[in-house]
C-alpha cells in the first residue's frame, strides 16, 4: 500500500484559522495605535463635549488649577475628565456685561476649596455657555448655542460675534 503525504481537509481548515486568528489580533492592534486621540483645546470644546455627553442631561465642565485638571459634574457626582486636555497656558475668561464691555472672570467658584478657573455648561437642548477664552495660543470665541468655537484674531472681533449671536437670536425668533 501506497501512503499519502497531502495534508487532510481539517488540517488545512485549522491552519487557515489560525492564520487568520494571527492577522486579525495583529491587524487590530494596528488599527487601535492608528486611531487619532481626540484632544480637548479651546477649539474643540463644545463639539467634544456635546459628543461626548450627548443625551445625558445637564453637564458642567470645569477646570482647576489654571485649566490644567478638568472634571465632570452629572448631577451630584463629580469625576474626572476621561481625555487628553491642551487648554493652554495662562487661560483667561471673558464675557460680555449688560453694556457690552468686555469683563474677565477670574473665579467661576470654588470646589474642595480650590479655585475653578473654566466653567462650561452644556444643556440638555445641547446649547452651552458662551463665552471667550484667551490662552497662549490664541483668542476663541464660544458661542451660547449650537454653533462651533472660532479662533479670532483679537477681542474686538470676538466681541462682534457675541454682540452679532445676541442680536440675531433676538430678532430672528429662531431659538425657543
Amino acid at each position: 500500500m501506497k501512503q499519502s503525504k497531502a495534508f487532510s481537509l481539517i488540517e488545512l481548515i485549522i491552519v487557515v484559522l489560525l492564520i487568520s486568528m494571527v492577522g486579525f489580533l495583529t491587524f487590530s492592534e494596528a488599527v487601535k495605535k492608528q486611531q487619532k486621540v481626540e484632544v480637548l483645546d479651546p477649539s474643540k470644546l463644545p463639539k467634544i463635549i456635546r459628543k461626548t455627553y450627548k443625551g445625558q442631561g445637564d453637564i458642567e465642565f470645569f477646570c482647576i488649577k489654571k485649566a490644567q485638571e478638568c472634571y465632570i459634574a452629572k448631577g451630584k457626582t463629580i469625576e474626572p475628565f476621561d481625555g487628553n486636555i491642551e487648554l493652554g497656558k495662562n487661560v483667561e475668561i471673558y464675557k460680555l456685561d449688560e453694556d457690552n464691555h468686555l469683563v474677565q472672570i477670574d473665579e467661576f467658584g470654588r470646589v474642595q476649596d480650590k479655585k475653578i478657573s473654566l466653567r462650561f455648561h452644556l444643556y440638555p437642548n445641547g446649547s452651552t455657555t458662551q463665552m471667550i477664552l484667551s490662552n497662549d495660543q490664541g483668542i476663541y470665541y464660544l458661542p451660547s448655542y449650537f454653533g462651533e468655537a472660532k479662533e479670532v484674531s483679537d477681542m474686538e472681533e470676538a466681541k462682534s460675534l457675541w454682540i452679532k449671536e445676541e442680536y440675531d437670536l433676538k430678532d430672528s425668533g429662531s431659538f425657543f
